[in-house]
């Protein structure tokens, strides 16, 4: 069972935008040290290199059902095809479930790969792989380490750092975790903290992420923080990386007003934050957009909706603890039933949100600059159980992919009848993360290295040819 729970005290979160922002002042920062930073260009001419410049990255963090979204199986057995019913989309022959009308209406904009398969259960170890394209060191409920791989923004933030005040990762509305750990896979992994992501949240009751620590105070003018920014470089005997990445992004948010009015949700009009949604998930999507506008590298928006159900804390008592929304294990304590749970609660905002993304980015002519990915770390598993829910699985499961070059209307792969094991074109986490790079410019084989000089090919695969146009 997956919670979202406050991040315990005692866990290491890596670099807060708080933290951020008062680097300069805490010196208290002990990071380790990056000897060598490799580029990685593209020299691959394959359909749809390098036609990204930006990543959005939606994490649907529990495992949505593959089976009742986009892979469904009609002719399957009732306790195999469930409750929903599928729909036409916009693409002859492809259709997707009932209650994402809007999505189906822009199929044509999207690919689904159908044949995604790791066969990791696990909350914590099946996010690091998807997150990160590689194989975690352990497998199961297990927390970050300094020497994990990084993740897909951070690896974004270390070849394409930012060109101006902007950081180049961003990562909201929340930091993802199981009852006992942090998941992996959300941060620098061995490219120090440095490259961790740049973190929000806002109020639940607002959807408010105007950040205040970017507004300096009055009595800060430019010309008194250019001089701190001296002061602090003229004091610096002991250079480390990580520590003057975080020093300079710091002054530069600090000094550059473009970057406060760039999380400023005000400054859209109310038709627009309506289009997307007044919750949480619509809300970030419409975020993630102005940032991708402003010049963000790579933004990663964690499904932040969670539903109360009893289950044992950590005394051995009942209680009402938050779940993640997507964790659909049925009626029993401690789960929530599939059906309803995707039909009323999940389905609904992720349509709406997401149909919004893809025409404002289409509008604005964003959509071939901008790579798309919504995924889970796994799926569900295809028979529902005798509480009215789908358990955790990861043998067979579905993504979904836009822009950046990716194929509109197309459909990789495939699962069996039952939508229980990959049928056709079975694609594993290193072939989905080089296609991943590749769609962003970055050579899936070149290297990037760790604090000790060892190097690590990006993606431990060939990107998926026929995934682009």
């Amino acid at each position: 069972m997956l919670y979202l729970r406050p991040i315990p005290a005692n866990l290491e979160v890596g670099i807060t935008r708080r933290q951020w922002l008062k680097v300069g002042l805490s010196g208290a920062l002990a990071l380790p040290a990056l000897t060598s930073r490799a580029r990685a260009g593209g020299t691959r001419t394959t359909p749809g290199f390098g036609k990204a410049k930006g990543l959005i990255m939606i994490d649907l963090f529990g495992g949505p059902s593959h089976i009742d979204i986009w892979d469904m199986k009609p002719d399957a057995p009732e306790q195999i095809r469930g409750e929903f019913r599928p729909i036409p989309t916009s693409v002859p022959g492809l259709e997707i479930t009932e209650h994402l009308p809007r999505l189906a209406a822009r199929a044509h904009q999207y690919a689904i790969i159908r044949s995604m398969s790791h066969g990791d259960s696990a909350h914590g170890s099946a996010s690091h792989w998807m997150m990160t394209g590689r194989r975690p060191r352990a497998l199961g409920e297990v927390g970050p380490t300094p020497e994990d791989f990084p993740s897909y923004g951070s690896v974004i933030s270390h070849l394409r750092p930012a060109s101006g005040a902007m950081p180049p990762f961003v990562a909201l509305p929340l930091i993802i975790s199981t009852s006992t750990n942090l998941v992996p896979g959300q941060d620098g992994g061995f490219l120090g903290q440095g490259m961790d992501p740049f973190r929000i949240s806002a109020p639940a009751s607002t959807y408010d992420f105007a950040l205040p620590e970017l507004q300096p105070d009055a009595a800060v003018t430019p010309h008194r923080l250019a001089r701190r920014r001296r002061l602090r470089e003229s004091l610096d005997t002991v250079k480390n990386v990580d520590i003057d990445t975080l020093y300079g992004r710091a002054f530069d948010l600090m000094a550059a007003p473009e970057v406060a009015r760039a999380f400023q949700l005000d400054l859209e009009s109310p038709l627009a934050r309506d289009r997307y949604g007044r919750n949480a998930f619509g809300q970030s999507l419409l975020l993630a957009r102005r940032l991708i506008e402003a010049g963000v590298s790579a933004v990663t928006v964690y499904w932040p909706e969670r539903t109360e159900v009893e289950a044992f804390n950590n005394n051995g008592v009942i209680d009402k603890v938050p779940v993640a929304a997507w964790d659909t294990h049925g009626n029993h304590v401690g789960a929530t039933a599939n059906f309803p749970m995707l039909r009323d609660k999940n389905l609904p905002p992720l349509d709406l949100a997401s149909a919004a993304l893809l025409d404002d980015l289409t509008e604005r002519g964003l959509l071939d600059q901008t790579l798309v990915v919504w995924t889970g770390e796994f799926g569900r598993s295809p028979r529902v159980n005798g509480d009215a829910g789908r358990d955790h699985y990861g043998n067979v499961f579905s993504l979904m992919m836009a822009g950046g070059g990716v194929r509109g209307g197309y459909v990789h792969g495939s699962s069996d009848r039952f939508g229980a094991y990959p049928d056709r074109d079975p694609v594993n986490p290193a072939q989905f993360a080089a296609s991943l790079y590749h769609a962003l410019g970055f050579d899936p084989h070149a290297e990037i290295r760790d604090n000790l000089n060892r190097p690590f090919r990006l993606a431990e695969a060939d990107p998926i040819a026929s995934l682009f146009a």
